[in-house]
C-alpha cells in the first residue's frame, strides 16, 4: 500500500463473515475498517446485471429483448443479455471529450446515452462501460424509477447492504468523477462487508434467479455480470474495478460458498496484484 492510503477486506463463507478488517486511513484521522466506504467502480456492473435479472423475474423485461424495445436505438440493436456479457464491444463513452472535460459535474442519463455510438452488428466480445449505461437506462424505463431507486429496492435492501449508496465516500478528491457520469457502470459507493453480503446473496440465490454456477459461461461473462474461470481447481466468479484513486476486486466460489472482497483508495491499475493478494488471504483463512 502507498503511504496515506487504505484498504478494507471482507472474507465470508456460507453466509458468515470470517474476516472484516481495514488497514490505513481512508481520510485524515479516519482509520479504515471493514465498514469503511469506498467507490467500488466497476463492481457496480454485477449489481446492475443482477437488478436486470430481478426485473426479468418480475416480468418487466427479458434478457433476450433488444435494447430498442425500451430505448431509442437504431438497428442492429444488441439484446440486454449481450450488453451484460460485453458481446457488442461498443466504443467506451469514457474516452469521449465530453466525459474527460465534464466528469466532475453532475450529468444526466440522456447525456450519457448520447455519447454512446450505435452498434455495427459485429460481436467483438470486448469490455465497455457503454454496455452498462444502456442496461441501467433500460432498468429505469421498465421500472418507472431512477436507477438508484431500483438498485436500492431490488439489491441493497434484500441483501442488507445498508452502507451502500451513490454518495462520494470520505476522503474523495474535489476533482473526483461525479457518480452520475459513471452511473450503472461504476457509480456505487460501498463497503467490503456490504459487497460480501451481495456476493453471499448471489451464492445463496437470495434473488431467486438461479444458482450462479447454472448460468451460461461460454461468453466469458455471465448474465449476472461477473467473469468466470477455474481458480486453483475451483470454479470462481470475479470482477475488478478502478476509478480515480479507487480500486476494487471481488471473487466468489460456489463450491464452498466463499467470497473475498478487497476495496482500496489507491489505484495502480494492477488487478492481477489484487487477485494474487485476495487468493492468498483466502488460502490462509479457508485453507483453499
Amino acid at each position: 500500500m502507498p503511504g496515506s492510503s487504505a484498504c478494507s477486506i471482507s472474507v465470508s463463507q456460507h453466509g458468515q463473515a470470517v474476516l472484516e478488517k481495514g488497514r490505513g486511513q481512508i481520510a485524515p484521522g479516519l482509520a479504515a475498517s471493514g465498514d469503511s466506504r469506498y467507490r467500488i467502480a466497476s463492481l457496480t456492473k454485477p449489481i446492475t446485471a443482477s437488478a436486470v435479472l430481478v426485473s426479468e423475474q418480475a416480468g418487466r423485461l427479458q434478457r433476450g429483448d433488444k435494447v430498442n424495445r425500451f430505448l431509442a436505438y437504431p438497428e442492429p440493436a444488441p439484446t440486454i443479455d449481450e450488453l451484460i456479457k460485453h458481446i457488442p464491444g461498443l466504443p467506451n463513452y469514457l474516452e469521449t471529450p465530453a466525459y474527460q472535460s465534464g466528469r466532475t459535474s453532475p450529468t444526466t442519463v440522456e447525456t450519457l446515452l448520447a455519447l454512446i455510438q450505435p452498434w455495427d452488428g459485429v460481436r467483438r466480445h470486448q469490455y465497455s462501460n457503454s454496455h452498462a449505461i444502456l442496461s441501467g437506462a433500460v432498468l429505469q424505463k421498465v421500472n418507472g424509477l431512477p436507477y438508484e431507486d431500483v438498485v436500492q429496492r431490488d439489491i441493497f435492501g434484500p441483501s442488507g447492504m445498508s452502507h451502500s449508496s451513490f454518495m462520494l465516500p470520505p476522503g474523495s478528491f474535489p476533482s473526483s468523477t461525479h457518480p452520475s457520469w459513471v452511473y450503472a457502470a461504476g457509480g456505487v459507493t460501498s463497503t467490503a462487508a456490504d459487497m460480501n453480503r451481495f456476493n453471499q446473496a448471489l451464492l445463496s440465490n437470495l434473488f431467486g434467479f438461479g444458482a450462479v454456477e447454472s448460468f451460461d459461461r461460454s461468453a466469458g461473462v455471465t448474465s449476472f455480470g461477473m467473469g468466470s474461470g477455474v481458480k486453483n481447481g475451483d470454479l470462481g466468479f470475479t470482477h475488478a474495478g478502478g476509478l480515480d484513486n479507487y480500486s476494487s476486486f471481488s471473487i466468489m466460489f460456489p463450491a464452498d460458498r466463499s467470497s473475498v472482497v478487497l476495496l482500496c483508495n489507491f489505484n495502480d491499475n494492477n488487478p492481477d496484484r489484487l487477485f494474487n493478494f485476495v487468493m492468498g488471504i483466502r488460502s490462509i483463512l479457508l485453507g483453499q
